[in-house]
């Protein structure tokens, strides 16, 4: 005995008989019928599913850029703290920007260009 519900003992039994090749006419339109119904389903679990990821990647966006702002915002405080000229060596992006020794750690907004260090000229 099987646990699987009946339309689910019926299609397999009617994918056997096609398989073997003795599917009669009224089973192939009962495979059919079978089939459409399954993709009826499908696509009603695509358009939940693909709406579900879509208000998760929005929600999950939203709140990197909430992170990204408030970790800029702390870095920034704090590298402004301990000293107000570049500093060799400081993890903070400001100063390896500054330094120009290291990539920044954050994408630069458009339109915006690094000046050349005319400090030691």
């Amino acid at each position: 005995m099987t646990t699987q519900p009946p339309e689910a003992e019926r299609l397999h039994h009617l994918l056997d008989r096609l398989l073997r090749g003795v599917l009669l006419p009224e089973e192939r339109e009962q495979l059919a019928v079978l089939v459409r119904e399954l993709e009826a389903d499908l696509h009603r679990y695509e358009e939940v599913v693909v709406g579900d990821l879509n208000e998760a990647n929005i929600g999950l966006q939203r709140e990197v850029a909430r992170l990204t702002a408030g970790q800029c915002t702390h870095a920034l405080a704090v590298c402004e703290q301990h000293h107000a000229v570049p500093v060799a060596g400081c993890p903070y992006p400001r100063c390896r920007a500054a330094r120009g020794d290291q990539p920044t750690a954050t994408p630069r907004a458009p339109g915006v260009v690094d000046l050349p260090d005319i400090s030691n000229a």
